[in-house]
């Protein structure tokens, strides 16, 4: 066993014998069962609530199974293994209001071991000043946030007259999607390295990454497929739409595929990774509603990222809004005039046409500018 598997092998030993006694309860077609809350058969009560919205402001309810949130715990504890131990100091800053993804995270957390500091993301309670207090009060090494909330605490802290990559911290776990680079600059003014999980509203482990950086879909668990598919933009020989999720069940003959409100592109079915794994490859492009349609298919902020960050201008600070059917991104910038700005412009309007507008800013940031956060 790894040192992982001999930390959790008594929670192994009680999952298996709580998934069997769910078994042995029976399936929702089951009539001798009796019956769980809400009248649904025991093995198919839900044990965890959440809600998401979609594009057209339909909300939609998402309820996991006991069996189902194992099996996702099972993946989060596995993915976030190779990162954390028993030494590590972590805060989670991932959504817990009427969400799945920050309980996930944080349950894996605590099974590997490490200190959990958890704030959430309301920004009321432990506001950004006061949780970069806590990174530096308490030695903080592990901090699991959206991209933009790790930039915008760096940006901060240089603010203060401090150096972050001098905090302490020396991961970065991204919980929403960026392009890869913005990554890896936001996670070297850290002086840290950046490892990245992919999380849905009805898995918060959804796609895990291997040695060699890519996301896995485990196959194992579910089907995949996308709603309103194009063709693929950052993978040519890809596809991009709505990430649909169909679990395997033996039970039934037709399981639903349950939209996830997340735009993502697929590599082809069994295309070769350098880590060996055979699972499909996905590529994270943020929600659907956050995207705007064109011609060629639907544009992200991940799709911008993808053109800023060819150029060394932009810093970590990236955020959008769609806008009369376009997407308008307002990056940070330290250096650069109006003529690399020009370029950048020319650059985003070739690859992925008019439905874009840039909108550069100098790198400044105050208390204030703190008080309204982005998800991203």
């Amino acid at each position: 066993m790894n040192p992982v598997a001999d930390r959790l092998e008594a929670h192994f030993t009680q999952w298996l014998r709580t998934l069997e006694s769910d078994a042995r309860l029976g399936s929702p077609g089951d009539t001798g069962d009796p019956d769980g809350p809400h009248g649904l058969p025991r093995s198919s009560a839900p044990v965890r609530y959440g809600e998401w919205e979609e594009a057209d402001g339909h909300t939609r309810e998402v309820r996991m199974t006991r069996p189902e949130w194992m099996l996702n715990q099972l993946d989060a504890v596995l993915a976030l293994g190779d990162v954390i131990t028993p030494d590590d100091v972590t805060v989670v800053a991932a959504p817990y209001e009427l969400s799945l993804e920050g309980a996930s995270i944080e349950r894996a957390v605590e099974w590997l071991g490490a200190s959990l500091i958890s704030v959430g993301t309301s920004n009321t309670i432990c506001p950004v000043p006061r949780l970069l207090d806590l990174i530096h009060r308490y030695r903080v090494t592990t901090l699991a946030c959206p991209p933009q909330l790790a930039a915008e605490l760096a940006a901060l802290d240089e603010a203060a007259g401090r150096d972050p990559g001098a905090s302490g911290v020396h991961t970065l776990i991204a919980t929403r999607p960026a392009a890869p680079e913005r990554l890896r600059r936001i996670a070297a003014a850290w002086g840290a390295s950046a490892f990245e999980i992919f999380s849905t509203p009805s898995r918060p482990a959804t796609a895990t990454p291997c040695g060699a950086g890519r996301l896995h879909l485990p196959e194992d668990r579910f089907d995949v497929s996308l709603r309103s598919p194009a063709p693929g933009r950052i993978d040519s020989d890809g596809t991009r739409g709505e990430l649909l999720l169909t679990a395997r069940d033996p039970e039934s003959s037709t399981p639903p595929a349950l939209p996830t409100g997340e735009l993502v592109e697929l590599r082809p079915s069994r295309t070769p990774c350098a880590c060996g794994s055979g699972s499909r490859i996905v590529i994270p492009l943020g929600r659907v509603a956050d995207a705007v349609p064109t011609p060629r298919g639907p544009v992200s902020q991940v799709d911008v990222e993808h053109c800023l960050f060819t150029s060394p201008e932009p810093q970590g600070r990236v955020t959008s809004t769609v806008e009369d059917g376009r997407l308008s991104v307002a990056f940070a910038v330290r250096s650069g005039t109006d003529r690399d700005h020009a370029a950048l412009q020319e650059l985003v309007l070739s690859r992925l046409g008019p439905a874009v507008e840039l909108v550069p800013f100098v790198e400044e940031i105050a208390e204030a500018d703190t008080r309204a956060r982005s998800s991203r």
